[in-house]
């Protein structure tokens, strides 16, 4: 994944996620929403084969990198959980014959 900053406007932001789709973009654009500080977080893929997500934040105050920061921090540990019950349940997998 590579971040190229596209447009920068005051409490607003811009950027392509050069390697990725909607599986991050969606998951990042929900838990941006989470934050009382985001006024606007989206995303656009013009085609899903051919172009690169581009993403959109606008917070109330502050920098929208600092936005973007919580919000993968909550993702961060919302996944280290979800890897930890995972690994919890396929210990208790059993193959049928």
């Amino acid at each position: 994944m590579r971040i190229e900053e596209v447009q920068r406007e005051g409490r607003a932001l811009r950027f392509k996620v050069v390697g990725e789709d909607h599986t991050l973009c969606n998951l990042l654009r929900k838990t941006l929403y989470e934050d009382e500080n985001v006024e606007a977080a989206a995303y656009r893929i013009e085609h899903p084969l051919l172009s690169v997500p581009e993403f959109y934040v606008r917070v109330k105050r502050g920098k929208p990198e600092e936005a973007l920061l919580r919000a993968l921090k909550r993702l961060e540990e919302r996944l280290g959980k979800l890897e930890e019950e995972f690994k919890a349940e396929l210990k208790n997998f059993k193959v049928p014959p």
